[in-house]
Formats: structure tokens, sequence, C-alpha cells
């Protein structure tokens, strides 16, 4: 399927905006609030929310009056929220640890309800891999387009390292070189922090979360899945400090089961390329330590991605970029973002050699990496009428530059993390060349 012939085709809708039920969205705090609620704010012509699930009835209408959600409908009840006709998309941001027994009856439920085409699901997908293919399964089987937050796919830097890696503007990758911080999982632990990311099996944890998302990212950026992975997990902090809103310890320490130090080697497929990755929890010791570091060397030329966190897809980064050029001068993509953020880059020509200094100064990458996705849907739903050629429904973004992850990109993910733990567990190197093929229903 080439799914960048979708760019170029208009995406203003010419029908009803997509009726959105929220499980998770709540005036008062969380996720959803902080980036899906402002994102459908900002293209209310293609969506609108008109349902939310919450057990407790009063914080849903206490939630829809204060967002003023005119045309929103509380629900007290998964069954009547997943068959009710009043909604086409129904967006899921709660804790990981729900996720399975939220979404299996709600798949069962909605099955009376012709309206629903789409479901949209945080990272991470599930706890651990069996409940993400079986999440996967019944998704599958219910016949809807699944979208998951894998965002990082979407960030302006992400795309553009994409585009210069693809157009061979560095050549061929010889080596990838990857070091992070994932904040929570260091020595002090914010007293506001909740527990539950802190304990295993909640699918939060540093592999899970932070590896999860990065590698995701890098992966989608070289165009290719591993071939071979390495791995050493460790947790050398066994309990933490609990510090206060003005970074002092309490006195309190906490007990910490999820690792806070990854060590990872692996092969791409693509090139026989070497990767190395080094993700530890908390900050850095020196003020000229960079939380994230992507470096990308190939033949030509290097991609380096700097941030000032270890979490790439709700970062605002700094690309580097140093090459030779095909023809004219490399732009940069064009921004989407409707705050239209200015592009801080610098450009050097010396001879076919380029340099580029690439960083949008007032980009907000929490918001502005959820609304693009939101976006991507919107030109999928959208499009589908205009192009007879383009699919109902597509399994798997891969590493298409339009699109947007899917349950199956997903998988994939929770397929490398669960090897990223057997490889530590039997101390081997793993051939993780099977992970991208589809499930077998019949298995």
């Amino acid at each position: 399927m080439d799914y960048n012939k979708r760019s170029s085709v208009s995406t203003v809708p010419n029908s009803a905006p997509l009726k959105v039920g929220f499980i998770g969205l709540s005036h008062q705090k969380g996720w959803a609030v902080k980036t899906h609620y402002p994102a459908i704010l900002q293209l209310s012509s293609q969506y609108q929310i008109t349902a939310l699930y919450n057990p407790q009835l009063e914080v849903a209408l206490e939630t829809i009056k204060e967002l003023k959600l005119a045309n929103a409908t509380a629900f007290p009840t998964l069954e009547s929220f997943a068959s009710t006709a009043i909604v086409d998309m129904i967006v899921i941001s709660i804790q990981t640890s729900y996720h399975y027994s939220v979404i299996l009856p709600l798949l069962e439920y909605s099955k009376s309800n012709p309206n629903l085409k789409y479901l949209f699901l945080e990272w991470a997908m599930a706890c651990n891999l069996d409940q993400a293919e079986q999440i996967y399964k019944a998704a599958a089987a219910r016949g809807l387009q699944t979208i998951v937050s894998l965002q990082g796919r979407k960030s302006p830097y992400i795309l553009r390292a994409k585009e210069l890696i693809s157009q061979g503007h560095i050549g061929e990758i010889n080596s990838i070189e990857l070091t992070g911080n994932g904040g929570w999982y260091g020595y002090d632990r914010p007293m506001k922090s909740p527990n539950y990311i802190y304990e295993m099996g909640n699918g939060n944890d540093l592999v899970t979360n932070t590896f999860g998302h990065t590698i995701d990212i890098l992966q989608y950026m070289t165009g290719s899945y591993f071939s071979k992975i390495n791995s050493m997990v460790f947790n050398n902090i066994p309990e933490q400090d609990i510090i206060d809103d003005h970074g002092q310890k309490t006195g309190q320490k906490v007990k910490k089961s999820v690792p806070d130090h990854l060590l990872f080697q692996g092969t791409l497929m693509r090139g026989n390329v070497p990767v190395s990755c080094s993700i530890k929890g908390g900050k850095p010791t020196k003020k000229f330590t960079k939380n994230l570091v992507i470096d990308i060397h190939g033949t030509k030329g290097d991609v380096k991605l700097e941030g000032d966190a270890g979490f790439a897809e709700i970062s605002n980064l700094v690309l580097y970029y140093s090459g030779i050029r095909a023809n004219d001068v490399p732009v940069p993509n064009n921004n989407k973002y409707p705050t239209e953020p200015k592009n801080d880059m610098n450009m050097y020509d010396a001879g076919k050699e380029i340099m580029e200094v690439y960083h949008l100064t007032n980009y907000n990458a929490v918001l502005g990496n959820i609304f693009r996705l939101y976006e991507s849907i919107a030109d999928f739903h959208y499009n589908t009428k205009k192009i007879p050629s383009l699919p109902s429904q597509f399994l798997l973004q891969g590493f298409e530059f339009e699109g947007f992850p899917t349950f199956m990109d997903a998988l994939i993910i929770h397929r490398l993390v669960d090897s990223v733990y057997q490889s530590h567990l039997l101390g081997s190197t793993l051939d993780v060349t099977n992970i991208s093929q589809l499930p077998n229903f019949n298995s």
C-alpha cells in the first residue's frame, strides 16, 4: 500500500465530524485533558466529543460541564457507552493496567453499535505480551481501525530525520548510538508521583515505556526492524527517596521494582547496522549532559537528535545534520501545528556538503505530536471516499511517512520489549526477525 499518495489530497472534511467517546477524560487532571482534548478543540470541524464513560456518573457530568462539552452524554456503564450509536470513535486514556479488563468487554459490547469505526489507545497497549496479543486479536475480529499513541512518529524532528535518511543525504547508515534518561526511575521520587509506575507488571516500566517509545522512533526513522538483540536489565535502586514539591528529601523511602537501567544492543535487518543503547533512570549529574542523544552515522554524513528529556515522543528536540545534498538545499517539512512555531534553522553550504541545525523554538511537543496524530486520522477518514483505491482499513503503518501507528505497530514493539527481558533472563543474543509477522489466529 502506497500510503504517501494520501498527502496530496485535501483533508478538509465534507461531512459531519467524527463523534468521539472518551474513557479517561477528566477536567481535573490526566493525560487526556492535557493533549487529546485540546487537539480535538483545534480540529473541531473533524471531531466532536459526544460521550464520556465513567462508573462515577457525577464525575463524567462534572467534566462535561467544566469543559463545556455541549454535545456530550455521560454513561455510567461500559455496556451503555460502547453500544451507543452516537460514537464513531472511542479513545481510551487510562492506566495501562486497566486496558485488558476494559477493552475486551468493550469490543464485545460495541458489536451493537454499527457506527463505531475507530479505536484509539495509549501506549503501552497492555501490561504484557500475552494481553497485547489478545487485545490485537479481539480488535481485528471486531473489524475496527486501530490507532496507538506512538506519537513520536509525528514529531517534526523525527520526520525530518527520516526524510534525510530515506533520501540518502547521509548515505548508508553504518552505526547508531542512543543514550537517554528516564527521569522517574532514579534515586528520587516526587511525592505526588503515582506508585503504579514504579511497580513491575503495570506496563509503565523503563523498558516498556521509555525504551518502547524511543526504539519505535528509531525503527521508524531508519525504516528497519531488528534482526538480533542482546540486553541487560538492572534494578540497582530498589528504594527511592521521596522528595517534596521543592525537591527536598522528606526522609521517607519507598520500594521500586521496575528497572532503572537498560543496556541494549542489536542489529537492524536493513544494512546489518549495529545499534547500541543505554537508558538509565534519573537526571544527568552534570548540566551539560543531555537527557537524550540519538547519533545516526552514515557513509556520507550524520544525523544527531538531542533532547532535554529521555522521552522523545513528548520532547521538543534539536536536529543536527551534516551530509551531502542531492539537488537543492534540503528544506524542513512544513509545520502544520496551529501556533506556527518559529523554525530556528541554520544551514551552511560548502560545495556539496551541507550542515543543518533544525529546531522549532515554540513547538509544544506534548500537544503537537498528538495533534498531528489526530490530523492523520482525519486525513485517512475523510479521504477514503475521494480515492477509491485506498482501503477503508489498514493493519500497519510500518515505515510510511503518512498514516498513524496501529495495534499491529504496537504489537511489534511489545514483542521487542518482551524479547529484551527474555534476552536478559537467558543471558544470550536472540533472533527477533519474526516479530513483525501478523499473528496466526488459528494457533
